[in-house]
């Protein structure tokens, strides 16, 4: 039976790699990318080198259907996004989705693929390590709407009775941080910027003192956000 793994990349120092991964990468016959440039240079730093497939939120049907085709000709593929875990606000999901349908559908018994998970890095695990918010319960949103949705997205944030974890860009930070305020009040947060890179930081402060602080440069960089209840 093929494989598919579901591999954990580094999401922001290399050296948070596992060596389990490293194998894994060696092994398979292709990898399913997020984006093929940024997944060939961390296969290059490793020595390794592999056909890449790239795989994307918005990759058309043909993509999953030559993906299911080779799972079916018992290639073993791995699956990699541009940082952290696969299925973690990013298209891996939508993979496991299709393999899932296409084996109901089928009626395939073994399945097509086993899938398997490589665990690593993950910015929401390395947020919860950092936090001084008690996140013994939590819920995650991932990343806010960019558009259509926004105030529902807030509102029912604000009703949470978890502590909240969502992502945001450099581009919309400080908007979400102003409507954060607007729906929720001037609550207590926990804002991790570029972790694990070179200028990773923790912010801790309410959201009034975050949208002071966050101007400039300090703009720069994927953002974890923590909102305390």
């Amino acid at each position: 039976m093929s494989k598919l793994y579901i591999v954990a990349t580094p999401i922001g120092n290399l050296g948070d790699i596992t060596l389990r991964a490293i194998e894994t990468l060696k092994s398979v016959d292709f990898v399913l990318a997020e984006d093929t440039r940024v997944t060939k240079k961390l296969l290059s730093h490793f020595g390794i080198f592999k056909p890449l497939i790239s795989f994307q939120e918005h990759s058309s049907p043909k993509i999953l259907e030559k993906i299911l085709q080779l799972l079916e000709e018992d290639k073993d593929l791995a699956l990699v996004t541009d940082a952290g875990t696969p299925g973690v606000s990013d298209p891996g999901q939508r993979l496991i989705q299709a393999i899932s349908l296409h084996d109901r559908q089928a009626g395939h018994k073994p399945y097509v693929a086993e899938i398997i998970t490589i665990p690593g890095p993950s910015s929401l695990a390395a947020m919860i390590s950092l936090s001084d918010i008690d996140l013994s319960k939590f819920t995650f949103l991932g990343f806010p709407p960019h558009k259509k949705g926004r105030e529902k997205f807030f509102t029912n944030l604000a009703a949470s009775r978890n502590p909240i974890i969502i992502f945001e860009s450099p581009h919309r930070i400080l908007k979400t941080l102003s409507q954060l305020r607007k729906f929720c009040g001037d609550r207590r947060a926990n804002i991790g910027r570029e972790l694990t890179k070179t200028y990773e930081e923790v912010f801790r402060g309410t959201l009034s003192e975050a949208e002071k602080y966050f101007t400039g440069e300090k703009q720069r960089g994927e953002f974890v956000i923590v909102i305390n209840i």
